[in-house]
């Protein structure tokens, strides 16, 4: 009976790591949902690297259930790709945390609202 258990929290688990969206590049859900609502953003005062992407810094919640802010870094660029934020996304009465994730550069459409 606790090896069918330990399965079960083993599958759900695996099930939980699975990309948000099959077939797109919204990143990792977090296993963990929170009620209460994360801080807003810091700001973080970057430099400008040669080769590198800065990832910005996130609310997570450490020990004592408390929110813990994470420092930002860098990491070296992927050429051809482009790097979106993890981000906390509202799921029913709760918060996860989408991970952030690499994506190819094409999927970025920047539109000029002035021609409009």
């Amino acid at each position: 009976m606790k090896s069918k258990l330990i399965s079960l929290l083993l599958a759900g688990t695996a099930a939980a790591t699975i990309p948000a969206c099959m077939g797109t590049t919204h990143g990792y859900v977090a296993v963990s949902s929170y009620e209460e609502a994360p801080p807003p953003l810091r700001e973080e005062y970057v430099t400008y690297r040669p080769g590198y992407v800065w990832i910005h810094g996130s609310w997570q919640r450490g020990y004592g259930n408390h929110w813990q802010w994470q420092n930002g870094y860098y990491v070296r660029e992927r050429p051809g790709y482009v790097y979106q934020d993890g981000y906390w996304q509202r799921r029913g009465r709760g918060y996860v945390y989408v991970q952030g994730s690499w994506r190819p550069r094409g999927q970025i459409v920047i539109r000029d609202h002035r021609r409009w």
